[in-house]
């Protein structure tokens, strides 16, 4: 194998979290911050994936250390009924996950169907089309050919969005304003609360199922302690382009969306955010980009369900098997059954990645408590810097959290 052939194959597993973290979810928060305040929320970005990369390293030293996954490691040394909540949890967030990313790329598509003779396919046989073709690759792949799909996902993504934000590209004071921390108080025309953007930006980011995929992934390639460079350097990458691509989406929305006074409540105001690069093409190029980030998200999106359960049953992760091509068929009825019942897409998104920010203090409170016991960890148990960077991320993830759980009620209120 040849060196570039080598690099590339070690920086995969990064890619697959890059694919699966910056999909639909992530363009949805992003646009929706960028459209309702413009660059005020770039800090919550840049100080996420500073957090998810220290994250991702720490979880992949858990596994590569104990050769246990974390949902091993809870269920074997916190308790089995914290595993299960936490499965639990993370189970009815992805439920909804699925109905909001399948909405969104419906809508999309009608709408594109719609030009030209102005009467669209509607939504449902859209929803039963991607439904069967998701499935489809889910009966024949495997994990080595989803991470060549979303590699390429990842890139026709990225390329989009980071184009359109260099055409009008803002000036550096207002970049810098951007990095102050804040909090809106209002968000004037939203469906969604500023609080459950907020929470939403976090918790797409600083995703604790990146996290949980992450240390199954770690112990699927064999890594060990002698990778750990490796792994760092897998870790930068896929943190540095979460942030790359993630800014990009939000100053491109900024520059288009919040200029305009379009809040983001539909998929048809996103469609102006490639106006800037692709002129009448934009419906096109939308339309490429956006199923790009949603297929990178919705089928990584379905494995999770029976990857926890794989995970929880310490069974060789196939999902290919009789029991877990049953649950992958119910999960997808589940998505098109959300577009039949007419659910707000964006709305239900928004809520779905602001519930991740909710769970977020429980992961890292195991992962602090695992890493912490030297019968465990021995000599790569947490020194005095990872306790104090442990402590302020879980601070940071309590107060999400809190902000998580504030806008979710009001928003389920309004």
């Amino acid at each position: 194998m040849s060196k570039l052939k080598k690099i590339i194959a070690s920086v995969l597993p990064g890619i697959f979290l890059i694919g699966y973290n910056v999909g639909t979810g992530s363009v949805t928060s992003m646009s929706k911050a960028g459209a309702n305040f413009g660059l005020d929320l770039l800090w919550t970005i840049f100080i996420s994936c500073i957090i998810t990369y220290y994250l991702i390293t720490h979880f992949s030293k858990y596994t590569m250390v104990s050769g246990e996954t974390i949902i091993d490691g809870i269920k074997k040394h916190i308790h089995p009924a914290v595993a299960l909540v936490l499965i639990a949890a993370l189970s009815s967030i992805i439920l909804s996950a699925l109905m909001g990313l399948l909405g969104i790329l419906v809508e999309v598509l009608e709408v594109a169907s719609q030009t030209g003779s102005g009467k669209g396919i509607p939504q449902v046989y859209w929803a039963i089309f991607i439904a069967v073709g998701i499935y489809v690759l889910l009966w024949i792949g495997n994990y080595s050919f989803f991470e060549k799909v979303l590699a390429i996902f990842v890139a026709v993504m990225g390329a989009c969005f980071i184009a359109t934000m260099f055409v009008n590209f803002p000036s550096i004071g207002e970049i810098t304003k951007g990095f102050v921390p804040q909090v809106p108080d209002t968000a004037e025309g939203s469906d969604n609360s500023p609080l459950i953007i907020v929470a939403g930006m976090v918790g797409t980011t600083v995703s604790v199922f990146a996290f949980i995929i992450r240390s199954q992934i770690v112990k699927e390639t064999g890594w060990k302690m002698k990778d750990n460079t490796l792994q760092k350097r897998d870790a930068f990458v896929s943190a540095s382009m979460m942030f790359v691509i993630s800014a990009a989406v939000l100053i491109t929305a900024s520059s288009t969306l919040h200029v305009q006074g379009l809040k983001m409540n539909n998929v048809a105001e996103m469609i102006p955010l490639l106006e800037p690069i692709a002129g009448k093409a934009a419906m096109f190029v939308f339309v490429v980009g956006i199923l790009a980030a949603g297929l990178s998200s919705h089928l990584p999106n379905l494995l999770v369900i029976p990857w926890l359960m794989i995970d929880f049953n310490n069974e060789e992760r196939n999902t290919r098997t009789t029991k877990y091509r049953i649950v992958l068929l119910v999960l997808s009825i589940i998505s098109v059954l959300g577009v039949v019942a007419g659910i707000k897409p964006v709305f239900i998104l928004m809520l779905s990645q602001a519930s991740i920010a909710i769970v977020l203090p429980l992961t890292i409170a195991c992962i602090f408590f695992l890493t912490s016991k030297k019968a465990i960890m021995g000599k790569h148990t947490n020194r005095i810097h990872d306790v104090v960077i442990l402590t302020l991320i879980l601070v940071f993830a309590l107060y999400m959290s809190n902000l998580g759980i504030q806008g979710l009620i009001a928003d389920l209120k309004s």
